[in-house]
């Protein structure tokens, strides 16, 4: 059966994200932190309709937001999940900042404030547990073969965990094989080919099935397209760019012999670069003709000549 990557975002936000697959979400939080979440409730839960608003509105930058995670909240947390398929600087401290500012957010919230028997307001109160996970598609934490850490707050020195769990923030690196649960174990499997065994959850199964090419629709499919080409657009821009900083910096401390060879590979280098973003760049606004955008939304959102998107037109 084919199906599309259970890691691009349109996949990882329709299975974790969508109002009707709240049992996937919840199957999920319960396998990797032990709590059965009752109540869930999905912030900016997936919706083809968005997606396409965005589109037509010529907000790509915030499409491609809207489905890099999913934020819920439950009876007795908030909750947070990121999908991080490619090594990226710094990751380790943006990790930390979506479940930190989360956390920060619930201060002083009136619908969940407690109040002193004066009738004072107790402004920390309304502050939540908040548990993050991030599924990573590479080793961030090399020094074994462990798939799962949970960070929690607490005291090294005395061995002691803090009073509450107000903040637990996970790691799941889909390439070790060291799981702690069956079920882990079928999440990762997930992850990494889409399928689901014959063992696995129903939730699991369910999420298998969602992501079966049959089952979108053909507007899915285009945003799917849509939405990889303009990731390998900006990954093939990015790669240019830190070519072209190293080559650079080689030419500025080599001996003055060896100038001209460098300068010629960097040449070519730049150019085949160029040709390979000129590629993806193609590529990107023809699924935007395919799914009906117009000349002039086409030429905001890829930020080239609308002649350029009427010649690819004919």
């Amino acid at each position: 059966m084919e199906r599309i990557s259970p890691t691009t975002d349109l996949a990882f936000k329709k299975v974790l994200g969508s109002e009707e697959n709240k049992d996937i979400l919840a199957g999920f939080i319960e396998d990797f932190f032990g709590v059965r979440p009752e109540g869930i409730v999905i912030e900016k839960p997936y919706s083809i309709a968005v997606c396409r608003e965005y589109m037509e509105n010529d907000e790509v930058s915030k499409l491609r937001e809207t489905l890099k995670d999913v934020a819920a909240s439950f009876a007795t947390a908030d909750f947070v999940v990121e999908l991080q398929v490619k090594k990226t600087s710094y990751y380790e401290e943006r990790s930390l900042y979506y479940p930190f500012s989360r956390f920060v957010q619930g201060y002083s919230r009136p619908e969940a404030m407690k109040t002193e028997p004066s009738g004072r307001p107790m402004r920390y109160s309304s502050l939540r547990p908040v548990y993050s996970m991030n599924i990573l598609g590479y080793d961030l934490f090399e020094e074994d073969g462990d798939a799962l850490r949970i960070f929690e707050l607490y005291d090294p020195k005395r061995g002691k965990e803090f009073a509450r769990r107000l903040l637990r923030i996970g790691y799941f690196e889909l390439a070790k094989g060291n799981v702690e649960t069956a079920n882990q174990k079928h999440w990762q499997n997930y992850f990494t080919t889409g399928e689901a065994g014959p063992c696995a959850p129903g939730y699991i199964k369910k999420a298998s099935r969602i992501i079966e090419y049959v089952n979108l629709t053909e507007e899915e499919r285009n945003m799917i397209s849509m939405t990889e080409r303009l990731a390998a657009n900006d990954e093939a821009e990015r790669h240019y760019h830190y070519m072209q900083g190293i080559s650079e910096g080689r030419v500025e401390g080599r001996v003055e012999g060896r100038v001209e060879g460098i300068a010629e590979g960097t040449k070519r280098g730049k150019e085949e670069s160029e040709i390979k973003a000129r590629e993806e760049k193609i590529g990107s606004v023809k699924s935007l003709i395919e799914m009906g955008l117009s000349d002039s939304q086409i030429s905001k959102a890829m930020k080239i000549p609308e002649k350029e998107v009427e010649d690819l037109r004919t």
